[in-house]
């Protein structure tokens, strides 16, 4: 059964979805097939921004207002994941069979660290994006959570998947447009500053901008020009490792 077999599948037989979203790209990261199919089976989601921390405060309480039903997480920090445990024990209280937990989203969003938090598992999370690929079955007390692989919606573009750090770096093709992307989706925060030591003024174009980081990290090839393929390679991975902030 391929990827979206095994989604649709257990879509069919949870009880409630926990969809993670990365709170940097809320929208990007909102998987509208697995919105569309919850609501033909009349499955309730619940919203989960992970990566919450790398959100700056003013965009993340504008986020809060728009989803006031909603949890805002940091996978790395299990008391942020504690409001979720309690919700879903509470719902479970009541039941004659186990609370059937669908935990879905994209790759690398944060999914099995947010399973392995609420079910003390000590099971190894990979950094690399879509390491999960099958579904697994985790109970802990009278709630059973399902971990599902991480699915990207058919539509989606090559860009669209690099931005919400949906495949590993090292096979996106064509990072450089990505990595635009990024630089045009943060340049107004204090991030590309802070991380790569780049000053940025309001006439610098987003390339102008890409060529200076890669300048300020020395990333040249011969001929004194910058490598283009490397330097976007650095920004999108430390997109992907939550290095950079919006």
């Amino acid at each position: 059964m391929g990827y979206w077999g095994v989604v649709l599948n257990n879509l069919k037989n949870a009880d409630i979805i926990l969809l993670i979203l990365d709170a940097r790209v809320p929208e990007e990261t909102r998987n509208k097939e697995i919105e569309k199919k919850a609501e033909i089976s009349r499955t309730e989601i619940i919203y989960v921004f992970n990566k919450s921390d790398l959100v700056n405060k003013k965009t993340l309480g504008e986020l809060k207002k728009k989803n006031p039903n909603s949890f805002f997480t940091n996978s790395n920090k299990i008391g942020t994941l504690l409001p979720i445990k309690k919700y879903l024990n509470e719902m479970a209280v009541d039941r004659q069979k186990a609370l059937r937990v669908a935990v879905l989203g994209y790759p690398n969003v944060g999914k099995s660290s947010i399973l392995n938090k609420l079910t003390s598992s000590k099971e190894k999370v990979s950094r690399v994006s879509g390491t999960t690929k099958r579904t697994k079955w985790v109970r802990v007390g009278n709630v059973r959570y399902m971990d599902t692989p991480g699915v990207i919606p058919r539509k989606d573009s090559r860009a669209s998947v690099g931005l919400t750090s949906s495949k590993d770096i090292y096979k996106i093709e064509h990072p450089e447009k990505i990595a635009l992307k990024l630089i045009n989706k943060i340049r107004t925060t204090n991030s590309l500053n802070d991380k790569y030591g780049v000053k940025i003024s309001k006439e610098d174009s987003d390339y102008d901008i890409f060529l200076k980081i890669g300048a300020e990290k020395k990333h040249m090839i011969k001929g004194g020009e910058v490598d283009e393929d490397k330097t976007a390679r650095l920004i999108v991975g430390d997109w992907q490792k939550g290095k950079l902030k919006v």
